[in-house]
């Protein structure tokens, strides 16, 4: 499954997608009277087989190799560099790519991941069930943004290997508005410490001893909310780390959320908020690994 860490994402355009798949059935409905019950419909009749130099190799057949990093945000600077920008306490997927040195892509290639620096490297089980490369030569995986400065990816497979920098960026130089954690409050640095992977379409969490020991407890917690229902009044949203920029981006990543649930409805603000509530972290889970339950705001 590519991109996998979606599953509150997934929950929160549930409407879009039942709505877009009862068209797509509809579609097929229509297609499947028009089309003869017997033979090849006209796209099979059309289909033009894979060239063989596009057909993936298998890892165990592939001698040698090269990897190239792979990103919707990535650049190569001045020096030939491939750079990936990323704000504090951010979240991104990066994907890389393992191919012949004719371009015919490498599957069930299983790369390993390093970083130097302050990020958090998510590996392939942590944010997707593929953990090795797929037909196209292709895994994912992804970075939370630590502290202002220049970290370093290293990717290997084999003989070959690539770089990726990660530049991040501070939050100050946007105007965003920091956390500020007061002495008490459930802190996102012992949070993210958590390491998440997907298993049987369920996130399953490693969690710190920090977390699990003020689990059940009521707390207090700051971070920016991101609304999943209609209104100007949520009842049931997402608090994270960093300002949100869509709902299919969680910030933080799986381990920078709390899904919230208030009883009372909480205003919708996009600066910093103080929630106080029920915590539950939840070593299994199919949306969030960590809730907060009869949350209200709190006034400093």
């Amino acid at each position: 499954m590519s991109r996998a860490y979606r599953s509150m994402a997934v929950r929160a355009g549930a409407i879009a997608t039942v709505a877009i798949a009862a068209l797509a059935n509809a579609q097929a409905s229509e297609q499947e009277a028009e089309e003869p019950a017997g033979g090849l419909t006209a796209d099979e009749l059309a289909f033009e087989p894979l060239d063989p130099a596009d057909r993936p190799i298998a890892a165990a057949d592939a001698t040698d190799v090269k990897i190239s990093p792979v990103a919707e945000i990535g650049y190569f600077d001045e020096h030939g560099r491939y750079v990936v920008d990323l704000m504090q306490q951010d979240y991104t997927y990066i994907a890389v790519r393992v191919e012949t040195p004719d371009g015919r892509p490498v599957e069930d290639a299983e790369p390993t991941f390093s970083i130097e620096g302050t990020s958090q490297l998510l590996e392939p089980e942590e944010v997707s069930m593929q953990e090795t490369t797929n037909q196209y030569g292709i895994v994912e995986f992804a970075v939370v943004g630590g502290e202002m400065g220049l970290d370093r990816i290293a990717v290997e497979y084999g003989e070959a290997s690539t770089e990726i920098l990660i530049n991040v960026i501070s939050l100050r130089t946007y105007d965003y508005a920091t956390l500020v954690e007061e002495e008490g409050f459930l802190s996102w640095s012992d949070l993210m410490q958590a390491r998440v992977r997907y298993e049987d379409m369920m996130l399953q969490a490693e969690l710190p001893e920090a977390v699990v020991a003020r689990s059940g407890e009521v707390v207090r917690i700051t971070g920016f909310m991101l609304p999943l229902e209609a209104g100007m009044e949520q009842s049931w949203f997402v608090l994270t780390t960093h300002p949100p920029g869509c709902f299919f981006h969680m910030p933080g990543g799986p381990s920078g959320a709390v899904e919230v649930f208030a009883e009372e409805g909480i205003q919708v603000s996009w600066n910093p908020i103080v929630l106080e509530g029920r915590f539950e972290a939840l070593e299994k889970s199919e949306s969030a690994v960590y809730q907060l339950h009869d949350a209200r705001i709190v006034k400093r």
